[in-house]
């Protein structure tokens, strides 16, 4: 056997390793080059994606440039002008500091780097390929930095085929963009997609690096959500940004954007103490969205925990947590609690507090239970007794196992079918729970088994950007089921829908799809074990609905249809749709023996 060889590694190689670490994907180009670009102290950043940056990325600033003499040596493995020693860690407020973004960028793709530096005559530029650095050449160029990148992994083919769809890898860059976008209002950004302009910011004046700033909060997040302004200062913290009225709740996917010291960070403990602010406002479980900014003295915190600088490390996070806690509580209790319990003089004045927060507020409307309840009650007693004493055509025969032949079918409480059978037996039929059924199985089928309608007047949805690259990705999905629709200028276009469901509100329907998951980004990595999940949520959306008074072809349809179906005994969701009774059953609930 072959004594073990130690090999040194190339600093090709080593620079490959790195990679891995740094730039997991095209997003994490992104972010380094937007960090350097904002340490440039630019106003303005254009960022270019091509083919979801797998093809082209390319930043370009108007900071100060970098000088010709630092051309060559900038891509150099832990070159940087962030930083001299260890010490000056403890301190660092500056977004890149390590000096390893272009080194490790450059060994895993193509780079042009174009750079004006402000005193400076000239710009000048340099290439990084296959073939290792070019030499530096006179270009004509504003003051500022262009960094392009080209066929990221071209020589990693591994690292490559693991990259996810072109659509996925633009979704993953901008909700990373929509962070920076959110903490300096005071850039100028340009988003280009595919040679196309899809976002553009321009700066918010008399802002500051930091300041949340509710126009680009809107911007983002949509103007559909009321917020309240959130601020703390005390014990060496101060705690800014924005956080939602407690009427704009939702079960799930809510935009929520944490900073420290301006950086984009995600830490459970943060988003669990702005939940325990919420305890007393919204229902347990609910969330809420969020921006906020948190300044500390650079000394208490490291951010240098995490590769990609997306989690940090409090000295004292107990404190923070806390201070947290306590800004959003402060600010709730502020905002929305009444020195007078309600009574009948200003209760109408609270409900106009209320409904100008949020169009969306949740407000209790009482009913009277004394007037429509006892009437329907009579009401319903007379039509079940006329439906009950009324037989079914006498020609009807639908046998369900072999056999069978119904003797009466007839709807009670306006939710069950009940069907007897001559052969002495009782089956109950939930009627939603069984047209849920129905309508999963049609929509499970594809398109060749559904009929679709187009609308007249095509149906416009306001989305949010995450959630139309969402549909964007799985429109052939969606268009499998007869749902057919176009995106134009970030609006979806709903154009033809199964016959069923044409009467629908797809606005909540892609709103309880978006809820399956927390995460669209893990909705889309489950999308395969979700499907069936997505398929039941829209079969769920035109389902005869419990309360619904159904004739008598109706619950003959319904059961036809649930014969038809492979599994008729429950809904998609679990649920059962039948309830089979023998008469020996009922006799013996009653202690009869004859």
């Amino acid at each position: 056997m072959d004594k073990p060889k130690l090999n040194k590694l190339s600093q090709e190689v080593i620079n490959q390793i790195a990679a891995g670490e740094v730039v997991e994907r095209p997003s994490s180009v992104v972010k380094e080059l937007l960090d350097n670009s904002i340490d440039a102290d630019s106003s303005k950043i254009v960022i270019k994606i091509k083919n979801g940056g797998i093809d082209l990325i390319e930043i370009s600033d108007n900071g100060i440039g970098i000088p010709k003499e630092s051309m060559t040596s900038i891509f150099d493995p832990h070159t940087t002008s962030k930083i001299s020693n260890i010490e000056d860690l403890n301190t660092l407020l500056s977004m890149g500091f390590r000096g390893e973004a272009l080194s490790t960028i450059s060994s895993v793709s193509n780079v042009t780097l174009l750079s004006k530096y402000r005193e400076e005559e000239t710009g000048y530029k340099i290439l990084f390929n296959e073939n290792g650095k070019s030499p530096v050449k006179k270009v004509a160029k504003e003051d500022g930095t262009t960094v392009k990148i080209e066929n990221i992994f071209y020589n990693i083919p591994a690292r490559q085929k693991y990259l996810k769809s072109p659509q996925t890898e633009y979704r993953k860059i901008h909700e990373l963009l929509n962070s920076y976008f959110l903490i300096y209002p005071n850039i100028h950004f340009v988003l280009e997609k595919d040679g196309k302009i899809v976002k553009e910011l321009p700066q918010v004046l008399n802002t500051k690096p930091g300041d949340i700033v509710e126009k680009r909060l809107n911007e983002i997040v949509g103007e559909s959500s009321s917020f309240l302004k959130l601020y703390y200062e005390g014990s060496g913290i101060k705690i800014s940004g924005y956080t939602a009225h407690p009427s704009n709740h939702k079960s799930s996917n809510p935009k929520t954007y944490i900073f420290v010291n301006n950086r984009p960070i995600y830490d459970k403990g943060i988003v669990r103490a702005i939940y325990e602010g919420y305890s007393r406002y919204i229902p347990h479980g609910q969330k809420i969205d969020f921006a906020i900014n948190i300044l500390i003295n650079p000394e208490l915190v490291d951010i240098n925990v995490h590769p990609r600088k997306e989690e940090v490390r409090f000295e004292n996070p107990f404190r923070i947590y806390s201070a947290i806690e306590d800004a959003v509580r402060h600010v709730l209790s502020k905002e929305l609690s009444y020195k007078e319990t309600p009574s009948t003089n200003n209760f109408a004045a609270i409900r106009e507090s209320f409904a100008k927060q949020s169009s969306n507020s949740k407000l209790y409307e009482p009913t009277n239970i004394y007037n429509s309840n006892k009437s329907a009650s009579v009401q319903d007693t007379l039509l079940f007794s006329k439906e009950l004493l009324t037989d079914i055509p006498e020609d009807t025969q639908l046998p369900w196992e072999e056999g069978q032949e119904i003797v009466n079918i007839f709807q009670i409480f306006k939710k069950y079918i009940v069907i007897e059978f001559i052969e002495e037996k009782l089956w109950m039929i939930d009627q939603h729970a069984a047209a849920e059924r129905i309508n999963f199985e049609s929509l499970s089928k594809g398109k060749d088994n559904i009929d679709v309608q187009n609308y007249l007047v095509a149906v416009e949805l306001n989305l949010k950007d995450e959630e139309i690259l969402f549909l964007e990705e799985h429109i052939d999905f969606f268009k499998n089921i007869g749902i057919l629709y176009e995106i134009k200028k970030n609006k979806l276009i709903l154009k033809t829908v199964p016959v069923e469901f044409v009467n629908s509100d797809f606005k909540k329907v892609f709103e309880e799809i978006f809820s399956l998951e927390e995460d669209i980004e893990l909705l889309k990595k489950n999308f395969k074990k979700l499907r069936d999940d997505i398929l039941a949520t829209i079969s769920c959306h035109n389902s005869i609905r419990s309360g619904q008074r159904l004739q008598k072809e109706e619950m003959l349809d319904i059961y036809n249809k649930l014969m038809d179906c492979q599994n008729p005994y429950s809904c998609p969701h679990g649920r059962p749709a039948v309830w089979k009774l023998s008469l020996s059953e009922i006799d013996s609930n009653f202690e009869r023996t004859y």
